[in-house]
């Protein structure tokens, strides 16, 4: 395969790479979508200059494009002189620098047979080491854009250095422009300068962009235009003018924004930290066209940054529309990492049109300077760079030097002579600026007077730096939209809006919905990107989780989705509304009631499954008649949870009262104020036995995750109070808590069967999971779950998993900021309830039917029955299971049954609940 190469360090490295190379470094920032440039951009053909020594007895009309380059360093002009009469005619004095034009030949110059004047009528540039004079006068404008593409259509010349961000019928619809030669412009698509931008900069011809790049192409919302100088890459850290001047510099900073850009001297401000100088004297600053990022973030005694500090304020540089230049590190290679600061820029679409560095290399040849350059340009995916602070070594660095004044003086003169070849020669260096104050023996000047090496570089004359072969063309990777929701209760309505970091790049959206397991379908779509709400009317018919997802489309085919936004629905009357949920974040999500309830009802969540180990707690807030929200909230010790998958919680409202539920009592009420003190709680009615009591925190006091903790259950009460995790120091404020007590056994509660449970003192949950069964026809089971006591010192919630036909597991998850300390057993209560549609309940069904008559009741063998013909009788305990299943006419023998509360249950006639002695 044939190869193409292009010299990098011509003189003394004579490097040579491969365009294959060129080609892989530069398609680096291609990050995800190639921009074929070559397709899209072409300019004037450049003007073949007239060279000439000086000027004598002429008068020269400058009346079409022409470029006259004068090289003489005095004298010029002999008895001539020049009339710039077309916007390209132009003038250039390649030995002499603009002020000395300016002061002793600018009356030999006219425009349109005019005095020359500089900022009226003129012109003066910086042109490497000489001047370029050009007939563009104080209201220049030097970018004309248009609303067609192929320079057709309306068209609006731009002015420079004014934020052009509200364009008005040029907003989104500019489809080629055309710059002049000697200036730059930024377009971006986001009205702020955020977004997608490009710089252009018109450095040998105009530039004409007759169709305008894809991802600018009727999207560009702010424009800024500047001037550009075609400075050599020498420049003067510092601010002493005289030492800029003396040094043949062509552009100095000071690491600020305080000084001004002159004749001779191209100004390059530097935001040094967070703070100073401040953005709006660095936007406000006239006659600059570039920026340099934070001056060594890593080290205290600068910018004093971390990597994500910086990060966050980038887009601040991008909305200044400069040119842009990377922080720049006490050295590239420290742990700071430029490199890392490049990729994530990269990967966040944040421009960085070059790469800023600090290089104090020494005791390395050129050789190896030249390899940690190429290094830097490769590894920033072939930025240009700027070094703004370097020389041979610091007195922090620990490279050999002779013991004789003199043989220091001539080893920096001789080590400075091969890194500025490499500087000079290697073509993406675009500039550099040596710090003179490291040690007296390599310092530019000693007591106001050259040093050896000070003379030399005032002596060279380094080519332009902006060489556009290195333009690195920023790419777009779209990001994901944003979508949320609420739900509107006076038009039972969910309410989307979205967010769009892509900006006027999306071409159209679309919303898609699901409901429960089915699949997306769309409801929405539009190419009216402006628009970023949409209602979509809730169907009180339709029970569990509704979906939505927003997609975008992108200007290179195909949609970008966005998250998920999901709101559940219950299903029943206003009364009792029970349902389950797929929940697979721990964000505050929304469930909304089928019907309206009377009045605030009491909200219960279930125990959550246990697909996700991350240990959490679940509570309720904003309860109201049409809807509540819940969440799992995370422990505090838990640093970035991780929901991989997809966990079940079930939960039921009704309103606050007391209940039959199918021959189970059942008492729901709230308690308000509950912090970590027990609150003694009494039941508006006592029970017969004890009840099984279900608590769910509905308040939001605290932002950290609490549950709620009972004891002391009896048949007249109990106490609750909340508990947090023991690395939690605060105090805890007061909560409300919602309770569910119910009587154990099997009943339904509105059309759904239900089986409660119970253990023992002595026989309930520790570490290890507890098995409950129950009727094997429930198909769709959800799971309630709470401890009865407190017998352990650390908070814990109850999860279920393995839920299947007639079983569960349920198992302790307790909060791990503490000791680990042996888990004693604590007493497990759990209600069951069959969720399934139409399901047939000898419960439900029998309500009203002849009630049953036993005798006696306590008994201690057989029971005696108000029926006369035979039927099917059935005996389950209270945890559901089938004991007696017999068909018998008056009595049914129960002496076998150990001593316990059963269930007797015949048809067409109501349950009842008797006790074996």
């Amino acid at each position: 395969m044939n190869k193409h190469y292009y010299s990098i360090g011509e003189g003394l490295l004579s490097k040579l790479i491969s365009l294959d190379k060129l080609v892989s470094v530069r398609n680096r920032l291609r990050l995800v979508f190639a921009i074929p440039v070559f397709l899209l951009m072409f300019s004037t053909m450049a003007i073949t200059p007239e060279v000439v020594e000086f000027l004598e007895n002429e008068n020269r009309v400058l009346d079409q494009p022409y470029e006259l380059h004068i090289t003489a360093d005095e004298n010029p002009l002999v008895n001539s002189t020049i009339s710039l009469n077309h916007v390209d005619g132009w003038v250039f004095f390649l030995n002499i620098k603009p002020s000395v034009v300016n002061e002793n030949y600018i009356d030999n110059i006219l425009v349109n047979g005019e005095p020359f004047q500089h900022g009226v009528n003129g012109r003066i540039g910086i042109y490497a080491h000489g001047a370029v004079l050009m007939p563009h006068g104080s209201g220049f404008r030097p970018l004309t854009v248009f609303t067609e593409e192929g320079f057709e259509g309306e068209s609006r010349e731009l002015d420079l250095h004014t934020y052009h961000n509200n364009l008005g019928d040029f907003n989104n619809e500019i489809r080629s422009f055309i710059l002049k030669r000697g200036y730059q412009a930024t377009f971006a698509v986001n009205s702020d300068g955020l977004g997608y931008s490009r710089v252009f900069i018109a450095d040998q011809e105009d530039v004409e962009i007759d169709v305008m790049p894809e991802l600018l192409n009727g999207t560009v919302s702010f424009v800024r235009v500047f001037r550009h100088q075609w400075v050599s890459k020498k420049g003067w850290a510092g601010w002493n003018m005289d030492e800029v001047r003396r040094t043949n510099s062509t552009w100095y900073y000071d690491w600020g924004a305080g000084g001004n850009t002159s004749l001779d001297y191209e100004y390059v401000p530097n935001k040094h930290n967070a703070g100073w100088p401040g953005w709006n004297e660095i936007n406000n600053k006239q006659n600059i066209s570039h920026l340099m990022g934070f001056n060594e973030p890593d080290r205290p005694d600068q910018a004093n940054m971390t990597f994500d500090a910086a990060l966050a304020m980038w887009p601040e540089y991008m909305k200044s529309g400069l040119r842009i230049g990377s922080p720049a590190t006490s050295d590239p290679f420290n742990n700071w990492s430029l490199f890392n600061f490049i990729d994530k820029c990269d990967e966040l679409d944040y421009r960085v049109d070059f790469v800023v560095i600090h290089a104090y290399w020494g005791g390395m040849t050129p050789r190896q300077w030249y390899d940690r350059l190429l290094h830097v340009h490769e590894r920033t995916g072939g930025r240009p760079i700027w070094i703004k602070e370097w020389n041979n070594g610091a007195n922090w660095t620990n490279e050999w030097w002779p013991e004789s004044w003199e043989d220091k003086l001539q080893k920096q003169l001789n080590d400075l002579q091969g890194i500025l070849n490499v500087l000079d020669t290697t073509s993406f260096v675009e500039r550099y600026s040596i710090y003179s104050w490291v040690e007296a023996h390599r310092e530019m000047f000693q007591n106001g007077e050259f040093t050896p090496a000070g003379a030399y570089y005032a002596s060279t004359t380094p080519p332009i730096g902006y060489n556009s072969a290195f333009e690195v063309i920023p790419s777009w990777s779209y990001r994901k939209p944003e979508l949320s929701g609420r739900h509107l209760t006076l038009s039972n309505s969910i309410s989307l809006s979205w967010t769009d970091p892509n900006g006027d790049l999306s071409q159209s959206y679309i919303i898609e919905k699901k409901t429960g397991n089915g699949s997306f379908e769309v409801i929405y779509n539009s190419s009216d990107v402006s628009v970023r709400t949409f209602a979509d009317p809730v169907d009180p018919n339709v029970s569990g989780i509704t979906t939505y997802r927003l997609g975008l489309e992108s200007m290179f085919g195909g949609y970008v989705y966005s998250n998920e936004y999901s709101f559940y629905q219950t299903e029943g009357d206003q009364q009792i509304q029970a349902g389950k949920f797929p929940v697979n974040n721990p964000d505050w999500s929304r469930v909304i009631f089928a019907e309206r309830f009377s009045e605030n009802p009491m909200v219960l969540l279930g125990a959550p499954s246990f697909q996700n180990v991350v240990a959490y707690s679940t509570r309720v807030n904003s309860a109201s008649v049409n809807s509540f929200n819940f969440r799992l909230h995370p422990w505090n010790y838990i640093s970035n949870p991780n929901f991989n998958s997809i966990d079940q919680l079930s939960t039921i409202a009704l309103v606050a009262g007391n209940y039959n539920f199918g021959g189970l009592k059942a008492e729901t009420k709230a308690v308000t104020g509950v912090t970590q003190d027990w609150v003694a709680v009494t039941f508006d009615e006592s029970f017969e036995t004890v009840p099984a009591v279900f608590c769910t925190q509905v308040s939001n006091s605290n932002n950290f995750a609490t549950v709620v903790a009972v004891r002391n259950i009896t048949t007249e009460g109990f106490e609750v109070a909340i508990r947090k995790e023991e690395g939690v120091t605060s105090n805890v404020f007061g909560e409300r808590i919602n309770y569910l007590a119910i009587e154990t056994g099997t009943g339904e509660v509105d059309g759904k069967r239900i089986t409660v449970g119970r253990s023992e003192e002595g026989s309930g949950i520790t570490s290890q999971p507890v098995n409950i069964t129950f009727d094997n026809t429930y198909s769709e089971p959800g799971v309630f779950a709470g401890l009865q006591s407190t017998n352990n010192p650390f908070a814990s919630v109850v999860r279920h998993h393995n839920l299947q036909a007639g079983s569960v597991n349920l198992l302790r998850q307790r909060e791990m900021s503490g000791a680990i300390v042996p888990i004693q057993s604590d007493v497990l209560a759990w209600m069951i309830i069959d969720f399934a549609a139409d399901q047939s309940t000898s419960i439900g069904g029998i309500q009203n039917s002849n009630s049953l008559k036993i005798f006696p009741n306590p008994t201690r063998g057989v029971l005696f029955l108000n029926i006369d013909q035979p039927a099917k009788i059935e005996v389950v305990d209270m945890f559901g299971r089938l004991q007696i299943e017999t068909v018998a006419i008056n009595q049914i023998d129960v002496s076998s049954l150990p001593s316990g509360f059963y269930i007797l249950k015949v048809e067409d006639h109501q349950p009842v609940r008797f006790l074996k002695q």
